[in-house]
């Protein structure tokens, strides 16, 4: 049953777009900026979104809440990070503030 829920899960992860807040849909808070990243790097270890960081690999799956930061807040725009302590590497994302996802990378320069 279990396996059966996980399949389903990676089912429907890989049909859903990126976009993950939209039209009249806000983001209150760098948490909600954070959520987005999880979500986006759940999905990076299925397949490469067409990111500079491509398909990331199995490790980044473990990643807990505590190792995504917001990295930065300005020009209307969160920038936050995602420490892999198994392979000591960190990607960043930026996004609107709205939550449209703009790019990922292994550099915070955008």
């Amino acid at each position: 049953m279990k396996n059966l829920i996980v399949m389903l899960f990676v089912g429907l992860m890989l049909n859903t777009g990126i976009a993950f807040a939209h039209g009249d849909h806000k983001m209150s808070s760098a948490k909600d900026a954070i959520q987005v990243a999880i979500k986006v790097t759940q999905k990076l270890t299925f397949k490469d979104l067409g990111y500079k960081v491509g398909k990331l690999d199995e490790s980044w799956k473990a990643l807990t809440t505590e190792e995504f930061k917001l990295y930065a807040a300005q020009d209307n725009r969160y920038k936050v990070s995602a420490f892999n302590k198994d392979n000591n590497k960190v990607i960043y994302f930026l996004m609107t503030m709205s939550g449209e996802l703009l790019q990922v990378n292994s550099e915070a320069k955008f």
